[in-house]
């Protein structure tokens, strides 16, 4: 890594750190658990290892996973995290969802994975009227 882009990476993981403060970026955007250390880059989202993983299942085409502190990040997906985050992308992916709604925990493997499947492959509780909040 030249002494420029090196730099740039720093620059990035302090924004980065940064956001992770925010208190709605302080959970996962999938489940209850807390400090997220994981980010889908096209979804605006950070989360937590377990529901990385499940993200990566989805495929590339649904959903891009970087670590928020091992990762190389680009300009334009450091500014695209600080646009989105938690709280704006869920309003989109989590209008519709009923009210009382409880997301499965971090142990709750099956229920996560059909959870984040309903709610980014199928859309399922995704806003009617808006148009997904996505970066590719």
């Amino acid at each position: 890594m030249s002494k420029q882009s090196k730099e740039q990476h720093q620059r990035h993981m302090r924004i980065l750190q940064r956001e992770l403060k925010k208190p709605e970026n302080a959970i996962c955007a999938d489940c209850p658990s807390r400090s997220p250390r994981w980010a889908s880059i096209n979804l605006g989202v950070f989360i937590c290892i377990t529901c990385s993983g499940i993200h990566r299942g989805l495929g590339v085409h649904i959903s891009k996973v970087r670590s928020t502190n091992l990762d190389t990040w680009f300009p334009e997906q450091v500014e695209f995290m600080t646009k989105m985050g938690n709280k704006k992308a869920n309003d989109y992916w989590e209008a519709e969802l009923p009210e009382g709604f409880k997301k499965p925990s971090e142990s709750d493997r099956m229920g996560l994975e059909s959870y984040i499947k309903a709610k980014y492959t199928r859309s399922k509780y995704a806003s009617k009227s808006d148009v997904a909040p996505t970066y590719d």
